[in-house]
């Protein structure tokens, strides 16, 4: 399976590579302050350019697997956001788990919404999931509108879902379902 690299109207959209270390660990060290009140506590390692280099070769594995897309998002020379389809699942559900993180400097502007469009599209039409799954905190109205205005629905409420910034948070489901779905068999 081949690097995965989608061109939308302002982002550049893509699977990791090779001398990304520095950009990822360049946007979580910008974006600490701002993405931690929404994260699992981050590890030091996060920040550390050669420790996101040799994850990279992990990325690819899954990538490679089809167990798990991890996206980039270019603006420029500089990554903007992350979002990844992970613990895809193949027959009975082929389902996969959506997460997300935009810069503190390109809230509200659209740039998620164009990111997750063209992810989404990517993962039904050549991966072929059936579901997408993503979860956000009551907290987080701004995440909450996104996934609405993609059409996500909600399906449920789980409180204490995750351990994030060193709390258990209440997460609400939520899902996309695929109408153009082919049965591989």
């Amino acid at each position: 399976m081949e690097a995965i690299e989608i061109v939308t109207k302002r982002l550049v959209v893509r699977t990791p590579h090779r001398g990304d270390g520095a950009l990822f660990a360049r946007y979580y060290s910008d974006n600490r302050d701002f993405l931690q009140p929404w994260s699992p506590t981050f590890r030091e390692d996060m920040f550390n350019a050669r420790a996101w280099e040799d994850s990279i070769g992990v990325m690819s594995q899954h990538l490679h697997q089809g167990t798990a897309f991890r996206f980039c998002l270019h603006k420029g020379n500089e990554i903007v956001g992350v979002a990844n389809v992970t613990d895809i699942k193949r027959s009975p559900c082929y389902a996969g788990i959506l997460g997300y993180t935009l810069s503190e400097a390109h809230q509200g502007a659209g740039f998620m919404r164009e990111a997750l469009e063209a992810i989404i599209g990517h993962m039904f039409e050549e991966k072929n999931l059936h579901r997408i799954c993503a979860m956000y905190m009551p907290r987080n109205e701004r995440s909450g509108g996104l996934l609405r205005r993609l059409g996500f629905q909600v399906e449920g409420y789980a409180r204490d879902y995750l351990l994030i910034d060193g709390q258990w948070e209440d997460h609400v489901l939520t899902s996309l379902l695929n109408e153009h779905w082919q049965s591989p068999v």
